[in-house]
């Protein structure tokens, strides 16, 4: 099997911030805190009607800008 090296430039860059926040989830978990993951991935449970509707209607009317 053929290994990849990875650029020179990979050692460079910084680590993405979800990562940091992730350890640190995992860190509380450890210790018996509840932790509700939000960080990285997908959530595990459906989305509520309420903001299915709200996307809907921001959809509808346009309104889908960040700023």
């Amino acid at each position: 099997m053929n290994s990849v090296l990875a650029s020179s430039r990979v050692a460079q860059l910084s680590p993405f911030i979800v990562m940091d926040v992730l350890e640190k989830a995992q860190a509380m978990m450890a210790q018996g805190e509840d932790i509700v993951h939000l960080e990285v991935g997908e959530p595990d449970f459906a989305t509520p009607a309420a903001v299915k509707e709200a996307t809907l209607k921001a959809i509808q009317e346009d309104d889908t800008h960040y700023t």
